[in-house]
């Protein structure tokens, strides 16, 4: 089973469109992403959060970004959530402090341009976060 959402996504000269996303509802897990211009690509990966970062990933080479919380670097992806929500609900952390389940968010759910960033930010944000919390103990 498939849903559809519309999310916006900007190019490097500041162009904003609305693209489509069909996002796999169970197992096995992908993303298509149907650009305005008539194009699709699919990205399959172990969860949806997997998928997500892997078309991130190869359209931030391309000079697009996505305005969704699924591009923000501040997030994380548990492994609870990868298995109780197939990768789509993340936790916002922040610094220093333990995830916590009121900060569960959905990766395709809108994020302004200056709170997303690159998958390359996602990881250094989730290195440097560990390491805020096991410098705390």
């Amino acid at each position: 089973m498939t849903e559809y959402k519309k999310i916006k996504v900007i190019s490097e000269n500041g162009d904003v469109k609305n693209i489509l996303l069909e996002i796999s509802t169970q197992y096995p897990w992908f993303v298509n992403i149907i650009h305005p211009e008539k194009w699709a690509r699919r990205y399959e990966a172990p969860d949806l959060f997997s998928a997500f970062q892997t078309m991130h990933l190869a359209l931030e080479k391309e000079g697009i970004r996505f305005l969704c919380i699924g591009a923000r670097p501040d997030i994380m992806a548990s492994g609870m959530s990868r298995n109780m929500s197939g990768g789509r609900k993340v936790y916002v952390i922040r610094q220093g402090e333990q995830a916590d389940r009121r900060n569960i968010v959905d990766i395709f759910d809108h994020a302004p341009p200056d709170r997303t960033g690159t998958v390359q930010q996602q990881r250094d944000f989730a290195t440097r976060w560990l390491a805020s919390l096991t410098h705390r103990q």
